[in-house]
């Protein structure tokens, strides 16, 4: 039904002004009631400024509702608001019962930008002289959600790096090889980059709930790649010796690659699938964030066995067939400047 509102009328996203008292001396002339004909006035400009922001549907607050009931005029006495305030119960829903507290309301387009819309915002809060003894911020659920985006990045960053730092330590130990060590590392790697560039294109978005989402795909995704690297080392132990006991055969990386690929491929995509499965029933519940992290888990889990057949064997035979030191001398022939 929602939806279908939607789709039909379009929808809003609400934003406001908090304006609350701040007085920081007694006996000092500062504001003390948000009813005091100055905040009424900052309201005022508040809301004219706002309107004239894109995306802005309406403006509504304890100025406005006082036109309304005024003919359209500011009153100028704290007497003459408090009246008015009296005889129409609107302001109360703009004001605090305490009088502590008033609300500018924005209304804006369901499609508004909110990254554009925020600085928009705070800076018309900057230009606006604010009377003394008050405070002035965004509030509001949007505000809020936006606010929480700016905060989750950097905790991702950091959640993600001691991940990808604890992973790649414990991969090492395994191994006990640079080579091997790091080559399963690519697996998480170009895995979390599908992901989350997947993610973002189609503006699914990230939120306090999901921040999390990165690091659980490394956990899960760098299986993929030990899983193979192990079965390749396996393989190629068991090459050696058959070329020990058969000299005519002088099987290489390649062979054992190929060998590695035909008996993982089935058992990597039996736990994918499974994987997938089991996180796509978390979007059978009614809590709408955990269906979106099990969609997120879902999209890295497939993209980290796409990397682990794909890019980790691409890399393997790389460093095992290439000698670098050959590529490297040629390379500083070719540039050695011949005196």
């Amino acid at each position: 039904t929602l939806n279908s509102i939607e789709n039909e009328f379009g929808s809003t996203n609400s934003v406001s002004f908090a304006v609350e008292i701040n007085p920081e001396y007694t006996g000092s002339d500062e504001v003390r009631d948000v009813r005091d004909p100055r905040v009424i006035q900052y309201t005022d400009q508040l809301s004219e400024l706002a309107l004239h922001t894109d995306n802005v549907i309406d403006v509504t607050g304890p100025a406005s509702v006082l036109k309304s009931i005024n003919g359209g005029l500011l009153p100028q006495s704290s007497r003459e608001i408090q009246e008015l305030a009296n005889k129409n119960g609107l302001l109360d829903r703009y004001i605090s019962k305490d009088y502590t507290l008033a609300l500018v309301t924005i209304r804006t387009t369901d499609d508004v930008d909110l990254s554009k819309l925020e600085p928009e915002l705070e800076k018309i809060l900057q230009q606006v002289l604010k009377p003394p003894g008050i405070t002035a911020n965004l509030a509001g659920s949007v505000m809020e959600s936006q606010k929480m985006q700016t905060a989750i990045a950097p905790d991702m960053a950091k959640t993600s790096l001691y991940s990808l730092v604890g992973i790649l330590i414990i991969v090492l130990v395994l191994f006990r090889s640079i080579k091997y060590g790091f080559t399963p590392m690519t697996t998480i790697i170009f895995g979390t980059l599908w992901t989350m560039g997947y993610v973002g294109l189609i503006q699914m978005g990230m939120s306090s709930q999901t921040s999390g989402v990165t690091s659980m795909i490394m956990g899960i995704g760098i299986d993929f790649g030990i899983q193979l690297v192990t079965r390749y080392r396996l393989e190629l132990q068991n090459l050696s010796t058959l070329n020990e006991n058969h000299p005519r055969f002088q099987l290489g990386p390649r062979e054992a690659m190929e060998v590695t690929l035909n008996n993982v491929i089935i058992p990597m995509l039996t736990t994918t699938l499974a994987a997938l499965i089991g996180f796509q029933a978390m979007s059978l519940g009614r809590l709408t964030f955990l269906g979106d992290m099990g969609t997120m888990m879902s999209y890295g889990v497939a993209a980290s066995m796409i990397a682990a057949i794909t890019i980790v064997p691409a890399i393997i035979l790389i460093i095992d067939t290439v000698n670098m030191k050959n590529i490297y001398k040629k390379l500083m022939n070719r540039f050695e400047v011949k005196t």
